[in-house]
């Protein structure tokens, strides 16, 4: 039996669904207010919205093909991270909180899905001594914070034009803005795809740092004996 028959398919088919979520997300946005296309910008964000998708169905193929003892939690951990961001994003948002709540409350989760983000791997690597299980659990970390918070903040923007169009900090940035924006609902899609699109580079990159961590971590414990001892040459002396 191969080695990877017995580990579960269904983390990666959940980023592939993921990811086809993400995409006509995008292209639904896009469609609805295509003033967003005539931004300077629209360019390079299109390539790395393009570069990153690849980059995650790439990912998502390999694991489907080969998959994990990481895959699981890492899915699971990703998705406690996910629900960190969104706070975060709703507390910025809709929400529409006291200046002072929403900036701790924003900051709390903020670092709270970063640390978990992270951990997965370190978690994965202490916990089995494999680093391919670290490497697994935080590149899935990664992409299912990834995905996740791409569609909720997209979704969330959609949904909630009007709520975040009466907010003052908005409505400045919107008045502003050096790409001078159609209206304001222009402006608010434009902005939470890009931040959308910098949620799939950057909780990517804070699954693999964590996988870099935790597969280290696994390769130290591994130069241990079984007992927990260092392996040490024994001086000479010690023969006598």
């Amino acid at each position: 039996m191969s080695p990877h028959a017995a580990a579960p398919r269904w983390p990666a088919w959940s980023v592939l669904v993921a990811l086809a979520a993400v995409a006509a997300v995008a292209v639904f946005s896009l469609a609805r207010y295509p003033a967003n296309l005539h931004d300077p910008a629209a360019p390079l964000g299109l390539v790395a919205l393009g570069a990153l998708v690849a980059g995650y169905l790439g990912l998502s193929v390999r694991a489907l093909r080969r998959p994990g003892a990481g895959h699981v939690p890492g899915t699971l951990i990703g998705l406690a991270a996910a629900v960190a961001w969104s706070v975060e994003l709703w507390a910025g948002g809709p929400a529409r909180l006291e200046r002072s709540t929403e900036q701790a409350l924003g900051a709390t989760f903020a670092l709270l899905a970063v640390m978990l983000t992270v951990a997965a791997g370190s978690v994965a690597g202490l916990s089995t001594r494999s680093p391919g299980a670290a490497v697994g659990a935080g590149l899935f970390a990664g992409l299912v914070s990834g995905v996740t918070v791409f569609c909720f903040a997209v979704v969330m923007t959609l949904t909630n034009l009007d709520v975040l169009a009466g907010r003052d900090d908005y409505r400045h940035q919107f008045a502003t803005s050096p790409s001078h924006p159609a209206d304001i609902a222009t402006f608010l899609v434009g902005d939470i795809l890009t931040a959308g699109i910098a949620h799939l580079a950057i909780n990517l990159i804070l699954g693999l740092i964590g996988a870099a961590l935790g597969a280290a971590a696994a390769a130290l414990l591994n130069r241990t004996t079984p007992g927990g001892g260092w392996r040490t040459r024994r001086p000479r002396w010690t023969n006598r």
